[in-house]
Order: C-alpha cells, then sequence, then structure tokens
C-alpha cells in the first residue's frame, strides 16, 4: 500500500510575507519603528531565521481548505504537535531525522480518497512513519522559514505605526497585492520577532502566532511496534 501525498503539502505558498521588498516610513515613537517596511522586514527575517526553535499555531487556507496548526518546531528538524484538515487532526513528530504521523479516522477520510478504508484498516491507532514527507516543511524550522520569507517579488511593504500584543510593542508592516494582502507584527524591542501573520485572499483569511522563541521541547517518539510503515503494507 503506498502512503498518500496529503493536502498539507504546499501549503506555505499562502504565508509567503516579509521577503525584504521596498517599503515606506511607519510610524510608532521607538526608532525601529520608524524605519522603513523594507528594514523592519529584513530585521524580523533575520532575527526569525536565527531561532533554534518556537511554536506556531493558528490557521491557514490551501486550495480552499482550512489547515489548522499548532506545532512546535526546531532547527534541527524536530517537532511535535498537531496538524487539522477539515474535521480531522493528525499529531505530527520528527526526531532525529525520522518524521511521524498519528490521523484520525476523518482526517483519512478527508485526504486519503479512495484508500481511506484501506487505510484506516491497516493502521488502526498505529503512527505512520512519513515517508512521503507530507508534513515535514512544518518540522524543519529552515524549510518552513524559507517557505514564509521567500522573496517572491509581490508588491511593497509599508510600517504603519505600533500597537500592543500581549503587552509587548509590535510594530505592523503590511503587504498587498495581486492576490491579497497580508500583515505581519513584529516585535519592537529586544529581537524583532514576528509574533503574528495574517494573510487573506478573497474572503479567506488565515492567521499564525508565533511563540515560545528559542525554548526547549520533547518529543515524545514512537516506539517501533507504535510505527506502520504503509509502503510496507500489502
Amino acid at each position: 500500500m503506498t502512503s498518500p501525498r496529503l493536502r498539507a503539502v504546499g501549503a506555505l505558498s499562502v504565508l509567503v510575507l516579509l521577503a525584504g521588498c521596498g517599503g515606506e516610513d511607519g510610524g510608532g515613537d521607538n526608532a525601529f519603528a520608524k524605519q522603513s517596511g523594507d528594514k523592519i522586514a529584513d530585521a524580523a527575517k533575520t532575527d526569525m531565521k536565527a531561532l533554534d526553535a518556537v511554536r506556531f499555531s493558528g490557521e491557514i487556507n490551501s486550495d480552499g481548505d482550512t489547515i489548522k496548526l499548532d506545532i512546535q518546531s526546531s532547527s534541527a528538524g524536530d517537532c511535535t504537535g498537531t496538524i487539522g484538515i477539515g474535521d480531522g487532526t493528525a499529531e505530527v513528530a520528527a526526531k532525529d531525522g525520522t518524521n511521524w504521523f498519528r490521523p484520525d479516522e476523518a482526517f483519512w477520510r478527508a485526504n486519503a480518497g479512495e484508500s481511506a478504508d484501506a487505510i484506516i484498516e491497516a493502521v488502526g491507532d498505529k503512527w505512520v512513519l512519513d515517508t512521503d514527507a507530507n508534513f515535514s516543511q512544518f518540522c524543519d524550522l529552515d524549510a518552513f522559514f524559507d517557505g514564509i520569507f521567500e522573496d517572491d517579488g509581490k508588491g511593497t511593504y509599508k510600517a504603519t505605526g505600533t500597537e500592543e500584543i500581549d503587552g509587548e510593542d509590535v510594530v505592523k508592516v503590511e503587504q498587498t497585492d495581486d492576490d491579497g494582502s497580508a500583515t505581519g507584527y513584529v516585535l519592537v524591542d529586544g529581537k524583532h520577532y514576528l509574533v503574528k501573520l495574517e494573510r487573506k485572499e478573497g474572503d479567506q483569511p488565515g492567521a499564525l502566532e508565533f511563540s515560545e522563541f528559542n525554548k526547549d521541547f520533547e518529543v515524545d517518539a514512537p516506539s517501533e511496534d507504535e510505527v506502520i510503515d504503509l509502503n510496507s503494507v500489502s
């Protein structure tokens, strides 16, 4: 039985922001917040890509599907958390170069098509070896940020003033292009981390929040008898 390619793949294309194109002066009292959108975006990109670990959670949209994410990920490629598509949810884990996922029945039915019944019967409540790298884009933090900070050459960036998120000052950086609009919220003080990213295409909004910067986390890797490789199932 072949492990299916799932629809979560390619989801990062809807998140692209802060690639470092030209911008305009913004507001705020802090000198950082008064810089151009380009400089603020570049600072955020630099500090985010230097992270060893982070947690990201929220919802994004891809090809009409709402994808729910709550994942802790590291630059070493380790991760733990959940991914939801439609009514289904999958636990994900990665450690020492091996990735696994454990979907519920609703997830399989939403993503595995005609193979759903056979896969559900074969897998049961076991973890599935992610041989097709369905979720590696979320578990490898460096690859995840490469997707978010890809320079797609669309639109320009504008700093539009400051506000508070969880008691900390942030500066807003906005981009509008032919596909929609995106807003990043960047910490003014200390490391200029991106704490929130919003993207809207048509009537489909999406947002991710970033937290637990460089915080260590443990991955509870499944034991060998808890794992199935669908490629080895006839």
